[in-house]
């Protein structure tokens, strides 16, 4: 009865080895999103993986007894003093199968959460482009063309925002002429201000002398 079990678990792990296959495969896209869409709507499939999750009960049940009886005969192992070759052989043939039970299940219930895992998130990525797709290219004339108005109005508002940009570099660049020229006549007018004032003073002083 417990070889039926164990061999039932590995037919399962060699399932969901290629179910994994079958998923990181590379395919065209439209086969893997009906694969996908198939195994995620179809009754067969929903009731397979009910039953796929009843069997990880009995596994997760199959997993615990093989490591207490793991645990067991190395327990007995390191206790125990054999001399009859028989019981050597048979210690050892108990912790083979215990060893080899411990790892089938083990690996069988990781390789399912993986696959349960990678399932999903293929799944999310073949819904993402789907649902990608129609905003990409969407049906009919009157779609296209509205994308098309819809993309000169944008370029028209583009284009408006540069030339507000550059009408104002032109006025920035205008009022950095006119402070310039500005700056200049005021120089111009200081410097004659200045000469001015020089000869007043020269003036001045001629009166005094004479």
């Amino acid at each position: 009865m417990a070889t039926l079990q164990y061999t039932g678990i590995f037919a399962l792990l060699m399932a969901e080895i290629f179910i994994f296959v079958l998923l990181i495969l590379p395919m065209p896209q439209r086969w893997k999103r009906a694969m996908i869409t198939w195994s995620s709507r179809s009754s067969v499939a929903q009731r397979a993986l009910y039953f796929v999750r009843i069997a990880f009960g009995f596994i997760l049940l199959l997993f615990a007894d093989s490591v207490m009886r793991l645990y067991k005969v190395q327990k007995e192992k390191s206790s125990a003093r054999l001399v009859d070759e028989h019981a050597i052989c048979q210690l050892k043939l108990q912790q083979f199968y215990a060893q080899r039970n411990t790892y089938l299940t083990g690996i069988t219930m990781f390789l399912g959460l993986i696959l349960i895992s990678t399932h999903s998130l293929v799944g999310q990525l073949v819904e993402g482009d789907t649902g990608a797709s129609p905003r990409l290219v969407t049906s009919g004339p009157g779609s296209s063309k509205a994308q098309v108005e819809k993309l000169k109005a944008e370029l028209a508002e583009a284009r408006k925002e540069i030339e507000e940009l550059n009408k104002k570099d032109r006025d920035m660049a205008t009022l950095k002429k006119q402070a310039d020229s500005s700056h200049k006549e005021y120089m111009r007018l200081a410097d004659e201000y200045e000469k001015l004032q020089k000869q007043l003073d020269s003036s001045k002083e001629a009166k005094k002398d004479a």
